[in-house]
């Protein structure tokens, strides 16, 4: 077989690297959206692509303004999302989805740092790990890039939520379960097993079928219970974190070797901002009481 010409090598690479700057343009673009979604800044996304020629976001799906959902959807939800968050089962699977977003969270800000994601693992015990491939020598600023890499997972979980409950009340339920839908595409396109495989599917198959006509009614309070069930799950889970010995996989030890610095300090930030975005959450799907 005669090798590829020089012409022909060049121009697979030129296509890698434009792919993977897609890739990276799309993640910084994501983490930008996440970060004005928390910070309350979610009308300007809407003024942008309202400003785009065939983009506009047209009307809210029954939430206009900043009104938060109506009472006895948000009741029934928050009520739902505490009790999933606790009980036996669906705790666990709920559990499934914090690993995910933290996973998800790892590999996000990895792409948007200039890393290559190469796969996410989930297994039955709710932990994971994520991976990806640098490209070029390693430098100071490649080693602050892992610490931030390592950093995002365990508040991923949390500030998704926060951004999830800012969308519910600027745009309707409907975004929120396609930005879930989006998500499990992502892990499933990702997974390096077949467990990880059946939780990223089974996440996108959950948000798409609560995106049916027949769950339409009821889209709101879904959509309420799946927040607060992870913000709620993540906080419980955290709090237990810190009541255990450190391992030699955690996070924050991987972010302390490499900026020198405590990992029980990292850990305490992590849970710190964490537990502010849950808390955060919870306040911004609690319903409009009467009067």
């Amino acid at each position: 077989m005669p090798a590829p010409s020089p012409g022909a090598v060049v121009g697979v690479m030129d296509d890698t690297a434009r792919m993977w700057m897609i890739v990276r343009v799309a993640a910084v673009l994501v983490v930008a959206v996440l970060g004005l979604l928390i910070a309350g800044r979610g009308g300007w996304i809407i003024d942008v692509v309202d400003a785009v020629p065939g983009l506009g976001a047209g009307p809210p799906s029954g939430f206009v303004g900043g009104v938060r959902p109506a009472t006895v959807a948000g009741i029934a939800g928050l009520v739902v999302g505490a009790l999933a968050a606790v009980l036996g089962p669906v705790a666990r699977g709920v559990s499934q989805l914090v690993t995910l977003l933290h996973e998800l969270g790892h590999t996000v800000v990895a792409a948007a740092l200039g890393a290559r994601p190469a796969g996410i693992v989930l297994r039955h015990d709710a932990s994971g790990h994520a991976t990806a491939r640098w490209v070029g020598r390693p430098t100071w600023t490649r080693r602050f890039a892992l610490a931030l890499v390592a950093f995002a997972g365990l508040p991923a979980a949390a500030a998704v939520t926060t951004a999830g409950a800012q969308l519910l009340r600027l745009l309707g339920p409907d975004v929120v379960l396609w930005s879930f839908a989006v998500a499990g595409g992502l892990v499933a396109l990702l997974a390096r097993s077949v467990w990880s495989l059946i939780v990223a599917a089974g996440l996108a198959g959950a948000a798409l079928a609560a995106l049916s006509d027949a769950a339409a009614p009821w889209a709101a309070a879904i959509v309420v219970a799946l927040l607060t069930s992870v913000a709620v799950k993540t906080t419980l889970d955290n709090l237990r974190r810190l009541r255990r010995p450190m391992q030699e996989g955690d996070d924050a030890r991987a972010v302390g070797r490499r900026l020198r610095v405590p990992a029980r300090l990292v850990q305490l930030l992590q849970v710190a901002v964490a537990t502010a975005l849950s808390g955060w959450t919870v306040w911004l799907l609690l319903p409009t009481l009467p009067g």
